[in-house]
């Protein structure tokens, strides 16, 4: 799913009343660790988030809410600590982004990264080693063919440079 595929999905997720009523009736107050970023935990409840395509429920109603939900279903790039690479909150703190983290039950962490209309997922492989003030440094994986690879890149590089996608070459 593209970044702005997830969002125009989400438009139409947050509308729909059967989405509204299972939220509704599912919801329930996320915990949230202690963090530099929103940094909420996946509950038991959210399991029933993935008849929905979401890692958790995300609040249909809110006016101020995101861009885009936890994809469950979103190839996501891959993050690895790292002390040598900047602060991941400090990279884009230039370019305006909202960062969120859903830790999953399995204890990795699913970082969001929002600006405007766009909106990435990022995938920590040691979710228990990850600190939002700290390092990461992210890598296509390698399983992924040519075309895929950077089609990925080209999700992440408009929101964390802040450029427009318009000069990146579009990969079928």
């Amino acid at each position: 799913m593209s970044n702005r595929g997830g969002v125009r999905a989400w438009q139409f997720l947050r509308r729909n009343p059967a989405y509204i009523e299972a939220w509704q009736d599912a919801k329930a107050a996320a915990p949230e660790e202690p963090a530099p970023i929103p940094l909420r935990t996946q509950t038991v409840a959210d399991r029933g988030a993935a008849a929905w395509g979401l890692l958790a429920w995300e609040d249909p109603l809110a006016d101020n809410g995101p861009a885009s939900p936890f994809w469950a279903g979103a190839r996501m790039l891959k993050a690895y600590a790292s002390p040598d690479a900047p602060a991941l909150s400090e990279l884009l703190k230039a370019s305006k982004c909202r960062l969120s983290g859903l830790r999953l039950e399995s204890g990795a962490v699913v970082v969001k990264i929002e600006q405007g209309g766009r909106a990435v997922q990022i995938r920590t492989a040691d979710g228990h080693g990850f600190d939002p003030s700290g390092g990461i440094e992210v890598r296509l994986p390698v399983e992924l063919d040519l075309k895929l690879r950077l089609r990925r890149e080209a999700d992440l590089w408009p929101i964390g440079s802040g450029a427009t996608k318009s000069a990146a070459p579009e990969c079928a």
